[in-house]
């Protein structure tokens, strides 16, 4: 894995006579962690079990990424916040080509909960309220596509 300042362009894989697109293989992933606020104070999930029921109901859940990989053929980056996922994306427009390109996410429904937070979207498709099958980011020229809902590996 690289730091995602470590790209410095690609030779994308242009495909399309009247629509170009970049036939390169882009994936994008994140990690997160969960924990809740009581009082204040932050807990260990697991902590939660050992609360009394009033406690439980007062409990506020939280969970927020800690890291992202986004994947270029067999070149991985890396970042750790939103911001410098960003970034990235404008390098990765600066140094690639205005083709559309194509993002599969595993499970985008999930990434697109806390995407939804800090990007702006556009033709977003779902199955169902926040079943998101595929959506384009408004200020780039990238649609991220649901690898399993393609690969039919969740119902």
């Amino acid at each position: 894995m690289l730091y995602w300042k470590d790209y410095v362009g690609h030779e994308p894989e242009l495909k399309g006579k009247r629509k170009k697109f970049d036939n390169t293989i882009y994936t994008f992933d994140i990690e997160t962690t969960s924990f809740f606020i009581l009082n204040g104070k932050q807990y260990n999930i697991l902590d939660y079990l050992k609360l009394l029921k009033k406690q439980q109901e007062q409990a506020i859940f939280m969970s927020n990424m800690y890291i992202w990989m986004f994947s270029i053929n067999d070149r991985v980056y890396f970042g750790r916040t939103w911001d410098e996922f960003y970034a990235f994306l404008l390098r990765l427009e600066h140094w690639g080509t205005n083709a559309k390109k194509y993002v599969f996410v595993h499970n985008l429904a999930y990434e697109f909960e806390f995407l939804r937070n800090k990007f702006t979207f556009k033709n977003v498709f779902a199955r169902k309220s926040r079943n998101v099958i595929k959506c384009e980011l408004e200020n780039f020229n990238i649609e991220l596509r649901c690898s399993c809902m393609m690969s039919r590996s969740i119902t």
